[in-house]
């Protein structure tokens, strides 16, 4: 079991050369063809490697270990050999700080997880909705008298107003939403830079410009979070304690609240991208989900208690996580010496997941590449054919916080959408998808909207 931080001192381990696999190109290992074709990388290395291969994505070399067997191994952890903290530490870390969720490990990570906890629990849930359709309904009421139409920076930035009334208690107009989208999409580019130099014509120093922005907001929001009693979940956090009775600093809260406010958008953006992309493609899926919508409520939103009766539309949100995962790429490194499967793998290794994948895998899903929302109700429910053949959020003690919030949120929305109006791709649409820094497709989804 990891009894103390050591592991947190220890450079990353480069001895990989017993394992199959290839790094690419110098600098760059493999990242061209990543950003190219992230699945199709995938099945090559596991074709010509097998499962466990040695990989570099940009500067980082490490393990890719494929698969839910090993998916299973590495999320559950059950000897605490697999960090977070230490996979995240070149990738995440700059730009969210010590604090977040995925930036700590074992017993510190169950303290932080305690800032949110309260926060997503039902009774919040339950007001988090009656805050949220309102957002919802205004912001898409004109949708279909804008004269060129795309789905994602649209859906981007009406997430992110709801975000920032559900989780701050402020009022996220246009302007702030937009200014604060675009900085986050600074932080997603910044991901991508090769170099850490926080210096003008680095990549890098637009991630720490758009890190610096939102922090200075969410500053401005703490000490009203702290002193009044509202319901938003900054406030529930800013109250929150640890074990021994003690506040969380404001430097924890920020780092959380950042990374939370990141994650509540931009993983839903990406997934209704896909979802109404596939829906304007499928519109007898459209019209059955809708149909679904309207034995629900014809003329409205949906209440909390309503959720339970949309199996339809939860299969192809599930559907649309499965082809596309919101995260691509999930990062361990490991403490001690261990194994995967047969495989021995160092100390201090970090260890890459795809999780596209596993979960485009011919041995647990038919037809793999198909939308088939079908696939997850019964009687088949293929999902089930392994407990990490589908992970949507993750798993273990680093399952996402808000995955039910996120499927909320969703459904939300696509119910209003969808109630509101039949949506089609433009003639003759080929779509080209991305999957990294995050998943969308690349023309950011331009649709036809008639109102219904």
């Amino acid at each position: 079991m990891a009894t103390d931080t050591a592991y947190t001192l220890a450079p990353d381990c480069t001895e990989l050369a017993h394992l199959p696999g290839e790094f690419g190109w110098p600098l760059l290992g493999i990242t061209p063809e990543l950003l190219r074709d992230q699945l199709g990388l995938a099945r090559r290395f596991y074709r010509q490697y097998g499962p466990v291969s040695r990989i570099q994505m940009a500067r980082q070399r490490g393990v890719l270990a494929l698969g839910p067997d090993h998916a299973q191994t590495i999320l559950l952890d059950k000897d605490q050999n697999f960090s977070a903290k230490m996979g995240y530490q070149w990738s995440l870390t700059p730009f969210f700080g010590d604090h977040y969720l995925l930036g700590n490990d074992f017993d510190e990570h169950k303290f932080q997880r305690r800032i949110m906890q309260t926060g997503f629990k039902t009774a919040a849930m339950r007001g988090y909705v009656e805050l949220m359709n309102p957002i919802l309904e205004q912001g898409m009421a004109q949708w279909d008298q804008l004269p060129e139409f795309r789905f994602f920076p649209r859906i981007k930035e009406l997430l992110l107003a709801m975000a920032l009334k559900v989780f701050y208690g402020v009022d996220g107009g246009s302007a702030v939403a937009g200014e604060l989208s675009r900085a986050f999409t600074d932080i997603t580019e910044g991901m991508l830079g090769l170099f850490h130099v926080d210096l003008p014509g680095f990549r890098f120093r637009r991630g720490q410009r758009g890190k610096r922005l939102i922090e200075a907001y969410l500053s401005d929001l703490l000490p009203a979070a702290r002193q009044e009693e509202r319901r938003d979940m900054l406030a529930y956090m800013a109250k929150e304690t640890r074990p021994d009775g003690e506040l969380f600093s404001d430097r924890e809260l920020l780092d959380h609240a950042n990374f939370l406010l990141f994650a509540a958008h931009d993983t839903t953006t990406s997934t209704l991208t896909h979802m109404m992309y596939y829906l304007a493609r499928y519109p007898e899926w459209q019209q059955r989900i809708r149909e679904e919508g309207r034995a629900v409520n014809a003329s409205g939103p949906l209440g909390y208690d309503d959720l339970p009766a949309l199996p339809l539309l939860e299969a192809a949100f599930f559907e649309s996580q499965r082809l596309h995962p919101s995260v691509g790429v999930m990062a361990r490194r490991t403490i001690r010496d261990c194994k995967l499967g047969d495989v021995d793998i160092l100390a201090n290794t970090l260890v890459f997941q795809f999780p596209m994948f596993t979960n485009r895998m011919e041995e647990y899903w038919r037809d793999p590449d198909s939308f088939d929302p079908d696939r997850f109700l019964p009687p088949r429910q293929e999902q089930k054919g392994h407990p990490f053949a589908f992970m949507p959020f993750g798993g273990g003690a680093h399952k996402c916080i808000g995955m039910h919030f996120g499927n909320m949120q969703a459904r939300l929305f696509s119910h209003l959408f969808l109630q509101r109006y039949e949506i089609s791709l433009p003639p003759g649409h080929r779509a080209s998808f991305q999957s990294v820094p995050l998943p969308k497709l690349r023309d950011d989804l331009p649709l036809r909207l008639r109102r219904l």
